[in-house]
């Protein structure tokens, strides 16, 4: 019997939802691996009141994998639209692995009890189970602590991030370790590239395992500028900003998607935000002739709905789960 092909994916956030989603149809073995550094909206209750590191990454994960087609599932992703300062906004799913690691004593096993009650189809492992804060260095030297502050700004967000890093230094956890060093496939991307995918990358040795590992690896470039993270960047910019954490010899596709055809009621939102479709300017030549470069429609023809009682910004323009899986499928073909 052939082994099915091991694919990691890296990141946290909507984007490794989609990654995820499409690829749990596919007959793959799937890691996800995911940041713990965020501190806004829900998981400010859950780090500040519990004392845990968040779990909402982690639950877009459990809910992307689950083969559970129960009401439980449902619920997993149900959103408080009351209940005062506290609860509203809070997804059930992030109370639920609350009182989980409560009652297993530990958040690493209440994740895996979760997994297991929600009959989730692969791994779910945090990069690290350290309590770090993301800080940000920006191009008037500048500095910004905090994933919520870094991805929805206060300060100046047209200005460049120069280095992102955590405090303290983030320990690669060690389960995470191994199933990059047993990865055929190892995804970064797409979703908020600093505080989803940098942020992956200034943890501990991860590039260095990347390095020891027999994996090819893919980065999906996103679709959308964001102001605060990536303010008017195009392919270019974000690709040269991603070997400054992952030497360029150790990349090898990137994929980015070949249709503009964006909803045209959704453009004006975005430029109000600050945001504006990626341009598409990679040449080989700037790849060193090393990295394919891969073109291909990944867009979602599907605008996504929005929670009246969420109170953090959502993308309306996605990649599409199966065209991404499908792209992806080729990979590993070959």
């Amino acid at each position: 019997m052939q082994k099915m092909p091991h694919v990691v994916i890296i990141g946290g956030g909507t984007g490794s939802y989609v990654v995820a989603s499409g690829l749990s149809r596919m007959p793959v073995r799937i890691s996800m691996l995911m940041t713990m550094v965020d501190d806004g909206g829900s998981n400010k209750i859950i780090r500040d009141e519990f004392g845990l590191l968040p779990t909402s990454g982690i639950r877009q994960a459990i809910v992307a994998l689950s083969d559970n087609q129960t009401l439980l599932r449902k619920l997993f992703t149900y959103r408080f639209h009351q209940g005062g300062e506290g609860l509203k906004g809070m997804t059930f799913g992030n109370l639920f692995m609350a009182a989980m690691a409560d009652i297993m004593g530990s958040q690493k096993e209440g994740i895996k009890e979760t997994c297991q009650l929600l009959q989730v189809r692969g791994n779910i492992i945090p990069t690290s189970y350290d309590d770090v804060r993301l800080v940000a260095t920006y191009e008037d030297g500048s500095q910004v602590v905090g994933e919520h502050h870094i991805d929805e700004p206060s300060h100046d967000g047209k200005l460049k991030i120069t280095h992102l890093e955590t405090k303290p230094q983030a320990k690669l956890n060690p389960e995470a370790k191994q199933v990059l060093l047993d990865a055929d496939l190892i995804i970064f991307g797409p979703g908020d590239f600093y505080t989803n995918t940098i942020a992956n990358l200034v943890v501990g040795t991860i590039a260095k395992t990347i390095k020891k590992s027999k994996a090819k690896v893919l980065f999906i470039t996103n679709l959308m500028t964001k102001y605060g993270e990536t303010y008017n960047y195009t392919a270019k910019d974000f690709f040269q900003d991603l070997t400054k954490y992952l030497p360029l010899e150790l990349i090898d596709y990137v994929l980015i998607n070949s249709n503009f055809n964006y909803p045209p009621q959704t453009i004006p939102l975005y430029e109000k935000e600050g945001s504006i479709p990626v341009k598409d300017n990679l040449k080989p030549s700037d790849l060193n002739n090393h990295v394919k470069l891969i073109r291909t429609d990944v867009l979602s023809r599907v605008m996504p709905t929005k929670d009246t009682s969420d109170h953090l910004k959502r993308s309306m323009i996605r990649h599409d789960s199966n065209r991404l899986a499908t792209a992806i499928m080729k990979l590993l073909k070959k």
